[in-house]
């Protein structure tokens, strides 16, 4: 194995290992339902759903095909089992370190300096939450095929054949739109290339801006498609600046911070909320941060015919950033970790060139510089292992975030949905409380707490609850939705109905607001309308089981019992563990006198679900028409013990005991029967019928 295969390798594999517990991580409540459990565009890897990912423009207010299409691959192979979404993260982590290798090596022509670049690159904690997190994929693959991308355009810079030159020219614009597929961040592409030409010291102006045409146009065109899909998925609306200064502020102290964190990596989180309220002025920090930041870009510039490694680097680090730096703020965190996956590239070749340097031409102190670049290492290592454990549940991250945060109001709401996850009512309960506290108008504080009052069975409590949600937010979908169901189940249908046509008018290409709806109809025994409603529902997606249930119990409720046999063969198919749905149709094909394929529905309800009372019932009506009288009898005794009060139970008792000649015991099992049901008229008819025609066994 030669060097470069040696230090490729090395850094391929400390990356790993301490990167490995990230393959531990859960799902975390940080946009992973929005972009991935709840998401229906992943779940189907299908051409016209590929489609649909990439003629989507927004979900939760990003661009993203290229990322949609690589969950849609992982849910193909196993639905939301984190471990191959962790996986997958990982190697294309992997994947990008080796290819920061070979840009480094590319550039630089030294096989250490390409180590340096891609070990930091691949070890350093800051880049763990893009690893970690799986919705961070976006700057995974974005990273990826931009890089793939420069490294394409190298080789054009490099070569004189006209022929090769075009081909690699057109490659690099390819790993371009990949990259902007991949996230909108890679509009910066274009200036970046230039940054390479002046490292390269190409000087015809004129090829230099012809060139670049057909970049500049995608990154027009992707930066319309980024502020639209930012501005529909209201990313754009969180924080409002108190001046012009202020805004430029947050710029500046974004920079200096992610420069000093590529040394102290200190005060890692998921979030870093901004320290003062919207509307008000920021820190005086904030501004003083522009002073080290513009002494940078001066110094830069006054060098920038001599220092051109160093001028490349910043430049790369500061350009890179430019989309993310939030003076347009699109998100509730000042900064964000996984914001400098990319741009740090440039600040680790630059680090790494200057160490080659000072071995190269300062012997006399190699060994301090190696034990201090080995001291480093070994510490970004220590560090990235210790934060991707974090990582591993929404308990564990948000805990963290609260640790450096504990004013942080959201903190607490996002934890509360783990404890509600887990069973853990009374610590949501205690979160919700503290967020409410922190933040008395904050909508999502009270949904949660409605959500975990109705868990606890308060459910005027939940009603109040959601009722604020909705006053602070007044187009909050979720609460209207959760406030109509709850509204159902307390038969207030009126008030579900005005909340399920609310949540209708919100979102009209919601499937699950016309499924609510739906059920509602079917409660009130409007069938047709719910048949309507879950026929809307499936429209908008085909693979939603429980709209099939819904529609299926109201054709059954209405006598068309094909329709509904079909319907629950659908529920079948895209949802099996709807184990109902087994029950119906079997006892749909009981009624059609298919007692073999209703038998085979019985048995696998009550193989995947043994409390399935029906389905024992039933199936014991088709083995008493085979004169299996004891199996029959067995399977009531399950159903009698599940449910004490169904009638069919004794009344079916009795009919196999009068079968087997045990009149007195078939009387017995009716009386039993009766003291439950005193006034059901089944168990009294069949009481005075065994009576009448074997009068004589009871004298």
């Amino acid at each position: 194995m030669n060097k470069q295969h040696v230090y490729l390798t090395s850094a391929l594999v400390l990356t790993f290992l301490v990167l490995i517990p990230s393959l531990r991580g859960g799902w975390v409540t940080l946009d992973d339902p929005i972009y991935i459990l709840e998401n229906p565009l992943i779940k189907e890897l299908s051409w016209i759903n590929i489609k649909l990912m990439f003629t989507t423009l927004q979900v939760n207010g990003s661009y993203n095909p290229i990322v949609l299409l690589s969950w849609a691959i992982d849910y193909h192979f196993t639905a939301l089992n984190p471990t191959l979404y962790h996986f997958t993260n990982l190697s294309i982590h992997l994947l990008v370190v080796a290819l920061v290798y070979y840009l480094a090596l590319k550039l630089s022509k030294n096989k250490l300096i390409a180590f340096g670049t891609s070990l930091l690159f691949g070890i350093h904690p800051m880049h763990v939450e893009a690893i970690a997190w799986v919705t961070a994929r976006k700057d995974l693959l974005y990273t990826l095929f931009y890089i793939a991308g420069l490294i394409a355009y190298h080789f054009y810079q490099e070569k004189n054949n006209r022929n090769s030159k075009c081909g690699y020219i057109l490659l690099c614009l390819g790993c371009y739109i990949l990259s902007l597929f991949s996230k909108g961040s890679a509009l910066t592409f274009p200036i970046i290339l230039w940054a390479m030409d002046y490292l390269k010291r190409r000087q015809d102006l004129k090829i230099l801006l012809l060139e670049k045409i057909p970049f500049l146009i995608l990154s027009v065109v992707f930066t319309y498609v980024s502020i639209k899909a930012q501005k529909e998925g209201e990313a754009l609306q969180f924080r409002t600046f108190y001046s012009v200064i202020d805004s430029l502020s947050v710029g500046f102290y974004g920079y200096l911070d992610y420069l000093i964190k590529v040394f102290v990596p200190y005060r890692l989180s998921a979030l870093h909320p901004y320290p003062t309220p919207s509307g008000t002025p920021v820190p005086w920090y904030f501004t003083a941060a522009a002073i080290p930041v513009l002494t940078i870009v001066i110094y830069c510039v006054t060098k920038i015919k001599s220092f051109r490694t160093l001028n490349f680097g910043l430049a790369f680090f500061f350009i890179s950033l430019v989309p993310v730096i939030q003076v347009l703020s699109f998100a509730i965190s000042v900064t964000a970790d996984r914001f400098t996956y990319l741009p740090y590239f440039g600040v680790f070749y630059v680090l790494s060139t200057g160490v080659v340097w000072l071995l190269e031409n300062r012997p006399k102190y190699k060994k301090a510089i190696v034990s201090l670049s080995a001291s480093f290492v070994l510490l970004l290592s220590i560090t990235t292992f210790s934060y991707t454990l974090t990582w591993k549940n929404s308990e564990t991250l948000w805990t963290r975030v609260l640790k450096h945060y504990p004013d942080f109001f959201l903190g607490y709401v996002n934890r509360s949905f783990y404890w509600l996850e887990n069973g853990q009512e009374d610590k949501a309960l205690q979160d919700c409380n503290t967020a409410i506290k922190l933040k008395s108008d904050y909508y999502l504080a009270y949904y949660n707490r409605g959500f975990t009052y109705k868990t606890l069975g308060d459910n005027e409590q939940a009603l109040s609850d959601y009722s604020k949600a909705i006053k602070y937010k007044k187009d909050f979908f979720r609460a209207y939705q959760n406030r109509g169901i709850l509204y159902t189940k307390l038969n207030k249908f009126n008030e579900a109905h005005q909340d399920f046509n609310k949540s209708i008018e919100l979102k009209p290409n919601n499937a699950i607001a016309y499924l609510n709806r739906a059920s509602l109809f079917k409660k009130m025994q409007e069938y047709d309308k719910a048949i309507d409603d879950a026929s809307k529902a499936i429209s908008i997606n085909t693979s939603l089981a429980k709209a099939y249930y819904v529609r299926g119990n109201c054709y059954q409720k209405i006598g068309q019992s094909s329709k509904a046999i079909a319907d629950y063969t659908q529920v079948i198919v895209y949802n099996s563990s709807l184990v109902q749905a087994f029950t119906k149709r079997g006892v749909l094909f009981f009624d059609k006198g298919k007692y073999a394929e209703a038998m085979q529905d019985f048995n696998k309800a009550i193989n995947l679900d043994d409390g399935q009372i029906d389905a024992y019932i039933y199936r014991s009506l088709i083995l008493m028409k085979n004169s299996r009288f004891d199996e029959a009898l067995f399977n009531l005794s399950r159903a009698e013990k599940m449910a004490p009060n169904n009638t069919m139970v004794y009344l079916n008792q009795s009919i196999i005991y009068q079968k087997k000649g045990y009149y007195k015991t078939a009387f017995s099992i009716l009386k039993r029967g009766l003291v439950l049901q005193p006034k059901d008229s089944s168990l009294v008819a069949e009481k005075e019928n065994i009576k009448r025609k074997y009068k004589k066994n009871f004298e």
